[in-house]
């Protein structure tokens, strides 16, 4: 093959570019499908993505000299990977060491031995055990806890345990009273001079007390932390009340220590020689895919996946099946088989187990511990394959094509749906709603027309499924009918024009607002402010844009005609108020049953009303009359900016839900007058819904249409989860002091590391705030109380 004749790099760039960003193992496969090549990585895709460079102008990327020669040898010849997802990189440090030790690929030519990792050997089957560091694990009777990414980090773990419990006791004791326990050393050793031993070469600690110490020990190894750390709290009070503070001290680093470990690593978490097998499955499009990790000696040393074919409809009907198919075969089977659910005849199954290996087999289902985070790494990797075997789709055009044409053909589009859009919606038990929407092009995901849409109608807490869609799919198609030019124009076809307000209209514009009251400041009024709608020379709508101090702009007095309300005029003479001022906020004040009509608009909710627009509506309010203080909104100037992706009309909506979200939309369609295709996919039996239509749509076996759907669905819900918890996040960490122009994160975080909180700056004078803020920041602080 010459060097440039690799056809497989550029299907491996687009299913690299799909692939996990988490850490775990990789191997480089060639056409038969051995393994060429084991490596580990902190971030999978960025370290697939090394060995794939786009190439130069002229030079073939599988001949890249950037790469080294082994690299470029390697590439010649790669025709596919896989991946093992793990929960950190010393779990990835280990199984790479297994893999590569069972595999041995023929690019790893630096074979890695056991001297990558260290464990803590505690000689249990000793009267007085021994607690050391040691690079193998021998065939004896003693303990092994590991392994650890490094000797020096678990030598300080070791110290922060000596600083807690004073276990070690010097070697030339240890070594003599596991000879003869009645021996005593005439002379204390020097490391108990300096206090660095625990005293048992003297009798200064009992046996019973040293072995007590070293279960402590063994207890905090094998996972259990509570112990010490209750140990840790009260050693810790006691130093404090006595004034020990240099050893109060000591114990507060080892807790915090302690807390910051990292939870004890899955691949290997004991060394008790465990066999067994963990086995994860996952459904798509009917279709089961099955992930077999195999952990032998207490070592995960290999990865074997199947992608089944035939139909499923439980992960139970997957196993009932699968189980006596491949252990009918296998000629490695284990001592235990853990599911991750439970299966029909159980006992039967363990029966013919035991008879095919000739020793017990027991099958059960993990609820904690590592065999629990095992089988859940294992469910792990079978969710990755089916995301790989998308990306494998995905870059196959024909399969794509044909898709689109399957789609068009079953639900009678008009033309093939070039542009599809995928909805979703997300909330944390009524907090944070989000909805997404996320795009097809050519049956491609195209991530930057993928969109996010905060919900502002649902109060907090609320749970409406139906509202918060029907806002989304309200403020994405206004897009496709809010053109003002146009709206100008179908205005004008039914007899009404816009304009300045004229002179001789000032006395109708104030006698409209009198029989108005309840919604209006009825304070000075100027026509030069006001836009107005007229119909045959009768003003039928109106609105004007008041400008505050400080440049502030508010909308206030919209006023539309009876006769001709609920078709958005009002709308219309917002717009139009708002296009000369496109790089400048523009507010305005509501009330609350009025507020959905504005944030179909744009307009949204704000933290902080400016100080001018809070004083005026307080002022208006205390003058008496009908009107009482709103809600303030915003509409900001991003907002009126044209969105490439709001502004293309779409071929197909796909909505996630069934009748009742179609119903929905559909409505939002009707009212909009917009004619799109839209279907909904209901999650649970993968089911299409049609409007107007009572049955199912009937999609044939193996639809590579209906896979496209589902994509686009499953992509909508992982876009909408990912935009909620960034908001939620977000939430965590707001502060009221964010609201005040002017304060930074540098400010705020000043201000809070002298003061505390908000309410201790509200008790403090003046001239203290002053060093960090400025007299309007201070003025705006006082205000929160």
């Amino acid at each position: 093959m010459k060097k440039s004749d690799n056809n497989h790099l550029p299907e491996l760039r687009k299913r690299v570019a799909k692939a996990s960003t988490g850490p775990g193992v990789y191997r480089w496969l060639n056409a038969k499908g051995e393994v060429l090549y084991v490596g580990k990585a902190k971030n999978l895709r960025n370290r697939l993505k090394s060995y794939l460079p786009a190439g130069q102008a002229g030079v073939s990327p599988a001949k890249d000299a950037s790469l080294g020669p082994w690299k470029e040898s390697l590439i010649q010849k790669v025709a596919d990977f896989d991946v093992t997802v793990t929960s950190n990189e010393l779990e990835a440090l280990v199984l790479e060491s297994n893999l590569i030790k069972e595999l041995k690929p023929k690019y790893n030519v630096l074979l890695k031995d056991d001297k990558n990792y260290v464990y803590v050997r505690i000689s249990v089957q000793d009267a007085f055990p021994n607690i050391e560091i040691v690079r193998r694990m021998e065939d004896d009777s003693a303990k092994y806890f590991g392994p650890f990414l490094s000797a020096s980090s678990l030598r300080k773990l070791l110290d922060v345990l000596q600083a807690i419990y004073g276990y070690r006791a010097c070697k030339r004791s240890i070594d003599a009273l596991n000879k003869d326990a009645k021996t005593t050393l005439s002379k204390a050793c020097l490391e108990y001079q300096i206090g660095k031993c625990c005293g048992l070469c003297v009798e200064a600690v009992s046996h019973a007390d040293y072995k007590r110490t070293v279960q402590h020990i063994t207890s905090f190894f094998k996972g259990d932390h509570k112990e010490t750390l209750q140990r840790i709290q009260k050693e810790m009070q006691d130093a404090a009340a006595n004034k020990k503070f240099e050893r109060a001290a000591v114990l507060r680093d080892a807790f915090q220590y302690i807390q910051s470990l990292q939870q004890q690593q899955q691949v290997v978490s004991d060394t008790t020689g465990t066999n067994a097998d963990y086995i994860g499955v996952v459904l798509q499009t009917e279709k089961a895919q099955v992930v077999l990790l195999k952990e032998r000696g207490g070592k995960l040393v290999g990865e074997l996946n199947f992608a089944l074919g035939g139909q499923a409809d439980t992960v139970e009907s997957v196993l009932d099946q699968f189980l006596p198919q491949y252990y009918s075969t296998a000629t490695d089977i284990p001592s235990q088989v853990f599911l991750g659910t439970s299966i029909e005849q159980v006992s039967v199954m363990e029966a013919w187990l035991t008879e095919r290996k000739g020793a017990r087999v027991r099958i059960a289902i993990p609820e904690r511990g590592k065999k629990s985070k095992l089988l859940l790494m294992a469910e792990k990797n079978a969710q990755e394959k089916v995301q790989q075997q998308l990306a494998r789709w995905e870059a196959a055009a024909k399969n794509t094509e044909q898709a689109l044409t399957d789609l068009q053909k079953i639900l009678s589009l008009p033309e093939l749906p070039k542009r599809i859009e995928g909805y979703d919606i997300s909330h944390h038990s009524g907090t944070e709603t989000v909805g997404s929407m996320v795009v097809l092009k050519n049956g491609k995901t195209a991530n930057d027309q993928y969109r996010s849409f905060t919900i502002r109608t649902l109060k907090e807490g609320q749970v409406d499924d139906y509202a918060a869609l029907k806002e989304v799919l309200k403020r994405r198609l206004l897009h496709l009918v809010r053109n003002l030019k146009e709206e100008e124009k179908a205005w004008k076809e039914e007899g009404v024009t816009f304009g300045k307000a004229r002179k001789k209209e000032q006395e109708d514009i104030e006698s409209i607002m009198q029989k108005n009251a309840e919604h209006f400041h009825l304070g000075s009024v100027d026509y030069k402010e006001f836009l107005v709608a007229r119909k045959n020379e009768q003003l039928v709508g109106f609105v004007r844009l008041y400008k505050h101090p400080n440049k502030v702009l508010e909308l206030k007095t919209l006023w539309v005609d009876e006769i001709l309300r609920g078709h958005h005029l009002g709308h219309t003479l917002c717009h139009k108020m708002m296009k000369p001022h496109p790089k400048e906020k523009v507010y305005i004040s509501v009330y609350p049953k009025y507020e959905s009509y504005y944030t179909e608009m744009g307009f949204q909710y704000i933290h902080q009303v400016p100080a001018v627009i809070s004083k005026a509506n307080k002022a208006a309010s205390q003058r008496g009359g009908k009107f009482t203080e709103g809600t303030v909104l915003v509409h900001l100037p991003s907002t009126r900016k044209t969105d490439t992706s709001l502004s293309s009309r779409p071929d197909l909506l796909v909505i996630d839900g069934g009748k009742g979200q179609l119903n929905t939309v559909t409505r939002v369609l009707e009212e909009l007058k917009l004619d799109i295709p839209v279907i909904g996919l209901a999650k649970r039996e993968e089911d299409v819904f049609v409007p107007g239509r009572k049955t199912l749509v009937p999609f044939p076996k193996d639809s590579q249409a209906k896979f496209l759907l589902m994509r686009l669905r499953d992509e909508a819900h992982r876009f909408a989860n990912r935009h909620r918890t960034s908001r939620s996040k977000k939430a965590m960490t707001h502060s009221v002091l964010d609201d005040i122009p002017g304060i930074g994160e540098k400010t705020k975080k000043a201000l809070l590391q002298e003061f505390g909180s908000v309410e201790q700056m509200q008790n403090v004078p003046d001239d203290q705030l002053r060093v960090l803020l400025s007299p309007q920041q201070l003025a705006a602080l006082r205000k929160l109380a």
